[in-house]
């Protein structure tokens, strides 16, 4: 089985997605549930990394990610031998090939 490690930028992405849920839209119990869903999800692909497809990106990017997405977010993620490294979590709405590609 594979060991998963959240690079700190997903981290720093996951805490602002909780901070804006909980204060901004003033919905503590949604953000609990949400990161409550993407670690499940996360612990998922821990088992079978590759079930997730390819990110196909219009621009060049640093890494081949893999994307899993978790209600309306998208988490990035690499396979390296026995390790997923996430490298972000971020809204599906956004313009999520300039964001990888700006700050990989």
């Amino acid at each position: 089985m594979y060991k998963t490690h959240y690079l700190q930028l997903a981290l720093d992405d996951l805490k602002e997605i909780i901070r804006y849920i909980t204060q901004e839209l003033e919905a503590p119990g949604a953000a609990e549930n949400l990161r409550i869903k993407i670690d499940e999800e996360v612990k998922k692909i821990e088992e079978n990394p590759f079930r997730c497809h390819l990110f196909i990106s219009p621009e060049k990017l640093k890494y081949e990610y893999r994307i899993l997405n978790v209600n309306n977010f998208s988490v990035f993620y690499v396979i390296e031998k026995e390790k997923i490294e996430i490298h972000r979590v971020i809204y599906s709405k956004r313009n999520i090939p300039h964001i990888l590609k700006e700050r990989p």
